[in-house]
Parts: C-alpha cells; structure tokens; sequence
C-alpha cells in the first residue's frame, strides 16, 4: 500500500522514470504532470507529502522556466508543500532564487544528480502521514475539495459524480480518520503541515 502522493513536474519521459522509481522505492506514488496546467488541475484535487519540479518545461527551449511558476503557485497554497527542484539548467542565481525566494526546500542538478541523496531528502521533507494513507485516492479528492470549503454539490460537479456518491465518500473519510465533521476531517490535513 502507497503512502501519499509525490507530484512530480517533469518534462522528459527519461527523468520521469528515474523518478518515478526512486519515489515508489521510497514507498510514496509519483503523480507525474508535465504542464503547469497540470500543476494547477493536480493540486486542485490532490493531497500530496511533496512536490519534485523541474525548472524548464520544454525540452526544445532549455530558457523556459516554467518549473519557476509552478513553485509560485505552490507558495501560494493554503497549506505547506515541501518542494525540491531538480533541473538541468541550475545557475547560482536559479539556486538562490528557488530556495530563497521561492522556498524550495532543496536544490538538485541533473548532471550531478545522486540517486541516494535524492532519497535521503525526500523522506526529511515530505510531510508526515496523519492516518490519511488509509483513504482511497477518490476519497482524498474528496477531502481535498472539503478542505477548499466546497459543498456537495460543488464536489459532485467537479468530480462528475452524483451528490449521493459524494456523501458515501465523506462517510467513509469520517469513518476512516475516526472523525464525525468536516472540520475535524480538514484538521487532519492540518495536522500534516506542521
């Protein structure tokens, strides 16, 4: 069984292997997007214990720094995502950019990459699991809908699902996270940002 999710923003089809195993090794399931749009779509309907960025999105123009947006949007969260950046195109001022003013909380070249180092840092800044590895990923999107203040109506509309399917998921998040409210559920999200 997965632990929580790892969001991996990766635009080569290489890199996103070599992370997706290092990630599953470590026992967490990689949520591989290769856009900022699926950034935004991913963290709109996901819960996750880390996120891995590259900085440039394109592999014909090396300049993009899309990855540098994506971690903007991850600042702007309402609650901590740890962040390491891995890319190719690391400069002194990309490293201090994205730790410093962006937050990252470590900083990985490809060309230097090491494997075992990767691993050591994923698991010292990935966020706690609170008991949330007991849900399913359906409930998860779910919890994470709650926590944004959505109703069921609103929950059922952006998971294309009835307002009855969405009660029995909510039932079944309060059973799972021995809980009897909303808030009490969202606490548990809480729980693992600090």
């Amino acid at each position: 069984m997965y632990k929580q999710a790892v969001l991996i923003l990766e635009d080569d089809p290489a890199w996103q292997k070599i992370l997706r195993e290092l990630v599953e090794d470590l026992n967490y399931r990689a949520w591989i997007v290769s856009s900022l749009s699926e950034v935004e779509s991913a963290l709109a309907t996901r819960i996750y214990a880390l996120a891995v960025v590259d900085i440039s999105l394109s592999l014909a123009d090396h300049r993009d720094r899309g990855g540098v947006e994506a971690l903007k949007i991850i600042n702007r969260l309402h609650r901590r995502l740890p962040t390491i950046v891995v890319t190719g195109h690391g400069t002194l001022e990309l490293v201090i950019e994205t730790l410093a003013d962006l937050e990252a909380d470590y900083f990985f070249r490809k060309d230097e990459f090491d494997r075992a180092k990767f691993k050591a840092v994923v698991r010292g800044k990935a966020l706690p699991d609170t008991g949330l590895s007991s849900l399913s990923d359906r409930e998860r999107e779910v919890l994470t809908l709650l926590s944004r203040g959505h109703t069921n109506v609103e929950i059922a509309r952006t998971l294309t699902v009835s307002v009855n399917t969405v009660k029995k998921h909510v039932q079944s998040i309060f059973t799972k996270l021995n809980v009897n409210s909303r808030a009490a559920a969202v606490a548990k999200i809480a729980e693992e940002s600090f």
